[in-house]
């Protein structure tokens, strides 16, 4: 095998459907010129629409940049994670066996596509930052200066996330799960410092050295990229291999418009406890409430994660009945979404009962009796989560008074939304007539049906948690009932979904 990628290339190249270099300029060209004529006017205008009484306080508040730090940190411990799922070094299938199995280094082969992957963390820091110190700018609370260093040291902070997305793909999972661990230590021991380090150590509000914190994330982000390229060499060939035949079909069921069965493709087969028994004596609800605990200390990673989003979903939602305006629904939108995503990690028990539909009974219960025993920890163990994040956050930012009425939203949501994801799992096959063609002078229109199909679970769950909030403005009572309507009104979708499909 050749030393370097040359000849590849060539070959490459020449393929029918290939860009010339003409081509690769001029995409260049377009996406440059885009960027720079729609983005500054979008920056300003969302910045002078944001520079508003009920959003520059939150802003302007003194725990601010400690939370852009312990944020960073989470966002951090969260990318080690998925490297373990889908790293940024990859390639498809059939060149991950050709040539990152080869004797080319792999760090001459992998280089690009880690590269590519390393805009995306980059782009995504460098685009909140901008924002936030647009509208601070707009205000006039900060310098020019000041916001062009916090943007720089976002672009840091970017190149350090794209490096934990490495390290997750690099390193074994006992390494991989004490490092995100101690990411997360280090976003919780964040808020309690002084002066906020790293990213909120640049916040252009009264920071005390913001050249300093974004040459220094700068520099330093710079330098672990490349120490990253060169331990693209250290890379296993079985990491490379499951990882690229994961996201191969992924990709795949994904563009068949089949989003669920893309992200149950995506998960990772059970991992730990084997040796753990499921099966003990009854009552029935302690049975099935064990099964459920062995089925998440089986995938200890996926388990953490839930939690820990569970956690930060509820105090997005906590934080929401303090604040008024587009922050306040822009945190129940955040917090639902995010506590959805939770949930899912908890309800594989009730997934395992609707596949059970139609088999013989074998344990004596049918396939809705298991949906619901499955349905009792999991509400349980999120309505726990649910109030834990939210009571902290309320009494980590001094409102005790307002601390039952901001815990009552999470955790009221959190029945609703097992009872959405008992209704989302029986769903079945989608229906053909959502495929027929729907030609019109703007094209085919067919697509926004079967997206809306795809989407209807989330978008159930947004508008619950949207009419929630809103009935938590008129008190505690009109919450709880609101609640329990709903997840009456979830769980009987659910017994029609699965009558339907038991003919």
């Amino acid at each position: 095998m050749i030393g370097d990628l040359s000849a590849v290339r060539e070959v490459w190249a020449q393929r029918s459907q290939a860009r010339t270099r003409a081509d690769l300029l001029y995409l260049l060209y377009v996406v440059a010129l885009s960027v720079l004529v729609f983005a500054p006017p979008a920056l300003q205008m969302s910045g002078t629409f944001l520079a508003r009484p009920d959003v520059l306080p939150v802003l302007l508040d003194p725990l601010a940049p400690p939370i852009i730090t312990a944020v960073s940190l989470a966002a951090a411990g969260a990318m080690v994670l998925l490297g373990a799922v889908r790293g940024p070094a990859l390639l498809a299938p059939f060149f991950t066996a050709t040539l990152a199995a080869s004797g080319i280094r792999r760090r001459t082969v992998l280089w690009r596509p880690l590269t590519r992957a390393l805009l995306l963390p980059v782009l995504a820091a460098v685009t909140v930052t901008s924002l936030i110190a647009v509208t601070l700018v707009s205000d006039g609370a900060a310098t020019a200066a000041g916001a062009a260093w916090f943007v720089l040291a976002a672009l840091g902070a970017g190149l350090w996330l794209g490096v934990a997305w490495l390290a997750g793909e690099l390193l074994g999972s006992g390494h991989r799960r004490l490092l995100a661990g101690g990411l997360l230590a280090l976003a919780a021991l964040s808020t309690a410092l002084p002066q906020a380090p790293g990213l909120g150590g640049a916040y252009p509000v009264e920071a005390a050295q913001p050249m300093l914190w974004a040459l220094l994330l700068l520099g330093t982000g710079i330098l672990v990229t490349a120490a990253g390229i060169i331990q693209l060499d250290r890379l296993r060939g079985s990491v490379l291999r499951e990882q690229s035949e994961r996201w191969s079909s992924v990709t795949t069921v994904a563009t068949t418009g089949d989003l669920a069965g893309a992200a149950g493709t995506f998960r990772t087969p059970p991992s730990a406890g084997r040796r753990l028994p499921a099966i003990g004596s009854r009552p029935l609800v302690l049975l099935y409430a064990r099964r459920d605990a062995v089925t998440w200390l089986r995938s200890p990673e996926r388990l953490a994660v839930g939690v820990v989003v569970a956690l930060l979903a509820a105090a997005a939602l906590a934080g929401s009945t303090q604040l008024t305006g587009p922050l306040a629904w822009g945190a129940v939108l955040l917090g639902v979404t995010a506590l959805w995503g939770a949930a899912g990690t908890l309800v594989d028990g009730i997934r395992h009962g609707i596949h059970t539909l139609g088999a013989p009974t074998l344990f004596g219960q049918s396939a809705a009796a298991q949906v619901i025993l499955h349905s009792i920890a999991p509400t349980l163990l999120l309505s726990v989560l649910a109030a834990l994040g939210g009571a902290a956050t309320m009494l980590g930012a001094g409102h005790e008074s307002g601390t039952l009425e901001a815990v009552l939203l999470p955790t009221a949501l959190a029945p609703v939304l097992i009872a959405g994801r008992a209704r989302d799992a029986a769903k079945g096959p989608m229906p053909l007539a959502l495929t027929t063609p729907m030609p019109t002078p703007q094209g085919d229109m067919a697509v926004i049906p079967m997206l809306a199909w795809q989407s209807d679970a989330i978008l159930l769950a947004i508008l619950s948690g949207a009419v929630l909030a809103g009935l938590g403005m008129l008190g505690p009572s009109w919450l709880l009932a609101g609640a329990a309507i709903l997840t009456v009104g979830m769980g009987l979708l659910a017994w029609l979904r699965l009558r339907a499909l038991r003919r």
